[in-house]
Formats: structure tokens, sequence, C-alpha cells
């Protein structure tokens, strides 16, 4: 450490006289001894500033004009020296005593001299070594600074420091009793430091472990590892030709949660910006859904709930040509349900309208879902009509008691039928109500009154049941 405080010593010495440098020419008048005089009043470091020309004749000081050639060994080093600086150790009669002298020359000849006493590098060793330490500072041969009337007389070891660009030399003195005074003066800050090195390692090991079991990471690394389930609901169709659907709704039971909410892990992956690896993981099992049971499912539809903004992203329909591609069973057979979760401006409805163009070509259905708890605009509706449109439960739970919500369902029956649509009535639990939604012409029902969510064996064995005859 004393060895780099030196050569950053060093290097600030030569960027003080290159700036100095930087901002003097060729003449000494009264204007440049004064700019000398104020380099020195606020250097850190030098006590005079001198200028040489390219003949090495010092023209000027901050004490005014002179002309003092510089020796010859001096200007030898100046000119070997890549940089163009050295330094040197003489005596010095404006400060009465062998002095500190370093030189810097410009690449056109201009050079700065400036002096300083030695103990100015005795600060800057004294700022990292301890008081009991003894040193002495050699520049070549002479005795830069020295504080040698300290050592005692018990010397262990000698270590020195080379600075090679200025053979500048370190010598540090060590004794025995100074290590063990120093090693039983820290005793009490080694022992404090393992405590809180404890602490902390004991804390990051519980922070470790409790962002492990967080939801947030459980979150994460179930959609990573491909870990979570995927149950089937199936969608009656009322008339008796008619073609059953279903609808893939996403399941977890995580080992530190317990069951948790499909709504809060939706909300988890979009936050944790993984909401497109969720739906492709759904997507993916519903491949494998089609894959081992061709035959009960030769003739039905499965849809998959997807995020509205993961369809405005470019690589979204593209992705999914990908997975149709690496499920052929997928083609014809799939279809995304899209929930009015938020408005489209002026500069994504156009764009969503592109989308759902391209995701139609790929052969697959779109659906809206919860119709009428969001913000689906009537103009979306006319100018790129979804292939089914599906009623929150919301409104079929009223719907019996409820004139007001009657009128809104027969306007919204009678809108999709004009748009050439496909109506499904969700979360209808009661016979009541599949009587009321009879009645408004809706001809496709999901709920509890005929079967809830179930794994991929129970509804294969309800479809049996019910579908295949």
């Amino acid at each position: 450490m004393a060895k780099n405080a030196l050569s950053e010593h060093m290097e600030s010495i030569f960027a003080e006289l290159q700036q100095v440098a930087d901002n003097s020419a060729f003449v000494c008048e009264r204007a440049d001894v004064d700019r000398l005089r104020r380099a020195t009043f606020y250097s850190p470091i030098f006590k005079e500033f001198g200028l040489f020309n390219a003949d090495f004749k010092v023209y000027c000081s901050n004490l005014g004009a002179i002309n003092i050639s510089i020796y010859k060994s001096i200007v030898s080093r100046i000119k070997d020296s890549k940089d163009r600086k050295t330094v040197s150790l003489m005596d010095s009669n404006t400060l009465g005593e062998s002095t500190f002298f370093a030189f810097y020359q410009r690449s056109d000849g201009l050079g700065v001299n400036g002096l300083a006493p030695p103990s100015s590098f005795a600060m800057t060793v004294d700022q990292i070594l301890l008081p009991d330490y003894a040193y002495e500072l050699t520049l070549g041969k002479h005795v830069l600074f020295s504080n040698r009337d300290h050592i005692v007389s018990d010397l262990l070891e000698t270590k020195k420091e080379t600075l090679d660009d200025w053979a500048i030399e370190l010598e540090v003195l060590l004794t025995t009793d100074l290590y063990w005074s120093r090693l039983v003066s820290l005793l009490p800050w080694i022992f404090v430091c393992w405590v809180l090195l404890s602490i902390i390692l004991c804390t990051g090991y519980f922070t470790i472990a409790y962002y492990r079991r967080s939801l947030r990471h459980c979150v994460k690394r179930a959609i990573k590892n491909n870990a979570m389930e995927v149950y089937f609901q199936p969608i009656v169709s009322l008339n008796v030709d008619g073609q059953y659907e279903m609808e893939a709704l996403i399941r977890w039971r995580s080992v530190y949660h317990g069951q948790v909410s499909p709504l809060v892990i939706v909300d988890m992956a979009d936050r944790l910006g993984l909401i497109d690896e969720l739906t492709w993981m759904v997507i993916r099992k519903v491949g494998d859904f089609y894959r081992e049971y061709p035959l009960p499912l030769n003739d039905i539809n499965i849809s998959v709930n997807v995020d509205r903004h993961s369809l405005l992203r470019e690589t979204f329909a593209p992705s999914l040509a990908g997975i149709l591609d690496e499920y052929p069973e997928l083609k014809g057979r799939l279809g995304l349900e899209v929930t009015e979760t938020s408005a489209l401006d002026a500069i994504d409805l156009p764009i969503m309208v592109s989308r759902f163009e391209h995701i139609k070509a790929l052969g697959v259905h779109l659906s809206v879902d919860d119709f009428g708890t969001g913000y689906a605009g009537l103009d979306f509706l006319r100018r790129f009509p979804y292939d089914t449109l599906k009623l929150d439960q919301i409104f079929i739970a009223s719907l019996k008691d409820d004139q007001f919500t009657r009128q809104i369902l027969t306007s919204v029956t009678k809108l999709a039928k004009e748009l050439n649509m496909k109506l499904v009535a969700e979360g209808v639990e009661r016979e009541d109500q599949l009587n009321a939604v009879r009645e408004l012409g809706v001809d496709r029902v999901q709920g509890y009154y005929f079967c809830r969510p179930l794994p991929k064996e129970q509804v294969i064995s309800w479809i049996e049941e019910h579908v295949i005859k």
C-alpha cells in the first residue's frame, strides 16, 4: 500500500508539472511570473517552479527571470526518459536544505521543474504506516527522508519497495514486539469481526432459504421446471348434434404454499415477466394431452387463456407457429381465450387486428373471455369479430332475478348472432340458470352444473361417459 501511495504521489507531481507547462510559454514577462507564483501558492507539494527551454536553460521562475543551466546528468536522464521526465535530490538556496526536484519537458522543448521539501513524501508514507514502523526513503544513493531515530534495536525484517521509474526505495523496519502488541490490540476487533461475519452468513443463509420458499421464487421455479398441472373443464353443447369443447385451466399445489389460486399464478408470472412462458407451458401440455389420448379427443377443441398484452408482442405469433409445428395435433383444434382486461387505444387496435389475422391464419380459434366485465369495444368486435363470445358468470348468477342483466344479455346475444359468433355461458351451476340461458338462445354452457375442472385422466372418463356414444 505504501508503494502504491508513493506511485500515486509521483503521478500527481508530474500531472501538476504538466498543467503548469501547458499554461506557460517561452517568455518571462510579469504575467508569466504571476502565473508561476499563483501555481506555487496553490500547490500542495512544490515551493518553487521554474521554466526551461529546449537548451535546458531555466529562464523564468516564480521569483522572476533567471538564467541557470540544468546539470548535464539531469539533462541526460530527461532525454533518456520516454516521458521526458525525471527527479533529483539537490541542495536548494530557497529552502536551505537538500531538496526534491522534479523535471518535465513538453514535446516542443518547454519544460517545468519544481522543488519540494522531502518531508512532503513522508506525509504520504505516514498515512499508510503505523507510527511504530520505522522507514527510510532514498532517491538513488541519497537519503530522501528517514525517521530512523525511532527504530528499536530488535530488527526482525527489512522490506524494500522500489519504484523503478524514479529509483525511489522505501525501506520498512519491523520488530518482534510490534507484531505481538499489534496482535493483542487487534484481538477484540477480530472477535467483533468474527461475530459480525457469523451474523452476516446466518442472515444470508436464512434470507436465501426464505427466498427459495417465497411464492415469487416458487412460481418462477415451477414455470421454469414445467411443474404446473393443467385441468380441463368441458363446454357442453345444448344441441343434440353439437360439438363439445374444453377449456384448459392452470392448477398448481406448492410444497410450501399449498393450493395456489390461478389468478395469483397469472399475476405473479406477469410481474416476473414469465407470462408468455406460462402460456407456452399450458399449450404444450394441451399438445401432450392430444398426443396421449388421440381417439377420445378426436373431435374436441381445447382453448387456452392468453394475456392480451402477449398478443401485442411481435414474437407471439411466430412462437405460436413454432409450437404448432412441434405439436401438429393442435392444428385446427387449439383456441385462444382473450380476457378483456384493458382498453385498446388507437395505436394498439390496428396492431391487435393484425395479430389476430396472423393467428387465425394458423388455424387457431379466438374467443373473448368474460365479456361485459372489462373494456372490449364494439368497434373492435365489428372490425374483427371473435369466433366465440363467452358471457361472464357474474351475469349468469343474477340472470334470473335481475331484469336489467337479462336485457343486457339479450342485446349481447343478438350482437353475437349478427356477427356470426358462437355464445358460451360461463359459471352455470343450477338448473334455473341453465333454463335461463337456454331461453336467451345460448346453446353452449360451461360450469359446475355439468362438470368442474378435472385432471386429464378424469376428464377423459367424463368424455367417454357423456360424449362418446
